[in-house]
């Protein structure tokens, strides 16, 4: 592997880590006592991935395969030379997460919460004191494989990082667009799933192409046309909200701020494009898994 490929190879599994810190401050953010549990795996799972990736540049492991056990792991890498920060908060937090595991502890919110920041504090400093990369900077875009919707996507992060936060919303608002009814087609598979599963033989009659055309002759010929097309779009909005899932309120909370942009208070900008920002990449990396992008 060259110096480039182990470069890109470090960012993208910082930029994994990343996605799963996310996810566990997702977690955090619910109410639930199974969303707190599930927050702090996520949590010490991270500092674990970052501190392999750390391990496997200064071949202290020879790869990302686990050959020490967590404190092991740390102390290995301390003893070759290299400054870790937060030592006693990162192995009560990895003691904690055996707890959860092994003995169903459930944490408590003011727990979650300080963990959650104790293990952001960690990630930053390794980047920037052992990686020589911002955590800002690693952007979820990487993990997009379509390169249009890739681009997209960075612009509105560089947005985010730039402090333009209505760009930053409108761009992901771009990027949805684009998605949703070009790079995966989402109407249209919509109008597949209607066609096969939902509809009576009496609706794809109606909502077909030809079906107009019985009364081009009529004096209500454009209210047919208009009816056909009226009855399909609503088939496909209907379907299209299926393939959102766990995302429905996320792209309520999206749409909500679009429309209310011009007015939105200086104060919420910042989360409402923290917010969009991550619903929009977290739905493109959801379709993406599942196979759903046009070839």
């Amino acid at each position: 592997m060259t110096g480039v490929e182990r470069k890109s190879s470090e960012i993208r599994r910082l930029v994994l880590a990343k996605k799963l810190y996310l996810r566990g401050r997702n977690h955090a953010s619910a109410k639930d006592e199974v969303s707190r549990m599930l927050a702090i795996h996520h949590f010490d799972n991270v500092v674990e991935i970052v501190l392999k990736c750390v391990a496997t540049k200064f071949g202290v492991v020879s790869s990302s395969k686990q050959e020490f056990k967590f404190k092991d792991l740390w102390n290995e890498i301390v003893q070759r030379g290299m400054k870790l920060n937060l030592k006693d908060q990162m192995f009560t937090l990895h003691d904690l997460r055996n707890l959860v595991q092994h003995q169903g502890e459930i944490p408590s919110k003011e727990t979650v919460t300080k963990y959650k920041g104790y293990a952001e504090d960690f990630f930053k400093k390794v980047c920037s004191n052992i990686f020589n990369v911002s955590y800002e900077k690693l952007h979820l875009s990487q993990l997009i494989e379509n390169v249009k919707l890739r681009k997209k996507v960075l612009k509105a992060e560089i947005a985010f990082e730039k402090e333009e936060f209505k760009r930053c919303i409108q761009l992901c608002d771009d990027a949805l667009i684009s998605v949703v009814f070009k790079e995966a087609n989402i109407y249209h598979k919509a109008g597949i799933l209607t066609g096969y599963w939902g509809a009576s033989e009496e609706l794809k009659k109606v909502i077909s192409e030809n079906y107009p055309e019985k009364y081009k002759q009529k004096d209500f010929s454009k209210l047919s046309r208009e009816l056909s097309r009226a009855i399909l779009q609503l088939g496909q909005a209907v379907t299209s909200m299926q393939f959102l899932d766990e995302y429905r309120m996320d792209f309520l909370k999206h749409r909500r701020v679009i429309d209310n942009l011009k007015d939105l208070p200086k104060k919420e900008l910042k989360v409402s494009a923290e917010n969009s920002l991550d619903f929009v990449t977290n739905l493109i990396l959801k379709w993406q898994g599942e196979g759903i992008f046009e070839k």
